[in-house]
């Protein structure tokens, strides 16, 4: 264990703090135009190539978060670096290292069959993930002690909009390539060679992620109030359940558990429609994405404004109503009336709100003296719910196509995809109620000590 004294006190002084909460927006931007190269959108056209089923999608969907379970344990491993900033660093690099090895093992030929390349590349892809997960919090720990509260609501809204127009303009460079590389494909009648452009843009998308990194070195880290590298074992140990039995935090927790299962429950479903279905091209799928978060990454700013204002709480319901309702466009949509799927991303612009709101409020409610085990528990909790969920919706996804027989209800035909965007937005809905309980903090910190 590190002992406290071994903590590099750095004076934040106002100069100093103005010029890290900067290269944090800019960190931000730079992880988006990596992870836009080689996102989740990505991964799934190259594992369809492979010709796998719901469930196999949703593994891949969910891997990421089942491994995210040991960030947990992250308060007490970076206790024995005692730094935050050489903690980030290190498990940034480490994660990017492991992107840029995905592409090599699970190419088509490296392994002998597509079954053991799709396992591969699900491994590769939890791994790449599950070190991202530890230096994500230890960063939002970071970002408690850097960013005082009252301004706090901007500074994510800000962050989050920068990391936005990063992804936004990966997913167009993305896209751009790979309509480039398809046209030569098919142009020269090599379509087996697809998987390079995938491939290629994973590759560069891992290069950016390692340049992400400079701007936390060059970033303060102050003196902690949480304590990175104090306390015993023991002590550090019994911290890590702290979050689980605060109150307030875990009203909190309740929704996030809630709105994380109601969104994976249909993302297979919409995944596979908007590919299978709609036959959206990955051109296309990417340009409606970088539509959505480029006028995402303008609301973001206002968002946290508000949040800063008003609360974060109505920014919540009012958010999470409109990202339910933009399942009823699949509904409609159909592949000779394919534009309603639009009316779906403009809904989605509301997770703006929800991903400045969230955040803000698990850095409000948490205790400073243990900051890192709340981050670790809240995206820990949440994102497990979110892959259990779509590992069930990935399974009833295979049952119901198989089994279920579609029916009409007056001028509607409902079968399996309706079924499952339906539940989902039902779930999505009452997602409001939730919000609606969470505790919003009228103090400037909290404190073990002040807990009854």
């Amino acid at each position: 264990m590190v002992n406290s004294e071994s903590y590099p006190v750095e004076k934040l002084t106002l100069d100093a703090r103005r010029r890290s909460i900067g290269l944090a927006y800019f960190n931000g931007g730079l992880w988006g135009i990596g992870n836009g190269l080689a996102g989740t959108t990505l991964l799934f056209y190259l594992a369809a190539s492979y010709g796998v089923r719901g469930l196999t999608l949703s593994w891949l969907l969910a891997a990421p978060s089942l491994v995210g379970v040991l960030r947990l344990f992250t308060p007490l491993w970076l206790d024995r670096v005692g730094n935050r900033r050489r903690f980030c660093t290190r498990m940034f690099f480490i994660s990017a290292l492991v992107l840029l090895g995905l592409p090599l093992m699970s190419a088509p030929g490296v392994l002998p069959q597509a079954t053991q390349s799709i396992v591969a590349l699900t491994t590769c892809w939890a791994g790449y993930h599950l070190f991202e997960h530890f230096a994500v919090v230890a960063l939002w720990s970071w970002f408690a002690d850097l960013v005082p509260q009252p301004i706090r609501g901007r500074f994510v809204g800000r962050r989050q909009g920068w990391m936005n127009g990063g992804k936004v303009l990966g997913i167009v460079i993305s896209a751009v390539a790979t309509v480039s590389w398809q046209t030569r494909c098919e142009v020269t009648g090599h379509l087996e060679r697809l998987w390079i452009g995938f491939a290629a843009l994973t590759c560069v998308g891992a290069i950016v992620m390692l340049f992400a990194i400079w701007p936390l070195h060059a970033m303060t880290d102050p003196a902690s109030p949480s304590r990175i590298g104090a306390g015993s074992p023991r002590q550090r140990l019994g911290e890590l359940l702290t979050p689980f039995s605060d109150g307030d935090f875990r009203r909190l927790l309740y929704y996030g558990l809630w709105f994380s299962f109601a969104n994976g429950i249909a993302d297979t479903a919409v995944r596979v429609y908007q590919i299978s279905i709609l036959q959206l091209t990955y051109a296309e799928k990417r340009i409606l994405d970088a539509t959505s978060r480029g006028i995402q990454s303008l609301v973001m700013p206002w968002a946290g404004a508000q949040a800063d204002r008003h609360g974060n709480v109505p920014v919540l319901v009012v958010s999470q109503g409109l990202v339910a309702a933009a399942l009823l466009f699949f509904l409609i949509a159909a592949p000779d009336a394919k534009w309603w799927v639009v009316g779906a991303y403009v809904c989605w612009i509301a997770y703006a709100g929800t991903n400045v709101a969230m955040p803000n409020l698990m850095l409000r409610l948490s205790a400073p003296e243990c900051s890192a085990a709340y981050s670790a528990a809240w995206f820990a909790s949440t994102q497990l719910a979110y892959a259990l969920s779509a590992l069930a919706g990935g399974l009833l996804f295979d049952i119901l196509s198989d089994c279920w027989q579609p029916t009409m209800l007056g001028n509607w035909e409902i079968d399996h995809f309706a079924l499952l965007l339906i539940g989902g937005c039902v779930l999505r809905m009452l997602g409001i109620l939730w919000a609606r309980r969470i505790p919003e903090p009228s103090s400037t910190s909290r404190s073990l000590a002040s807990e009854p």
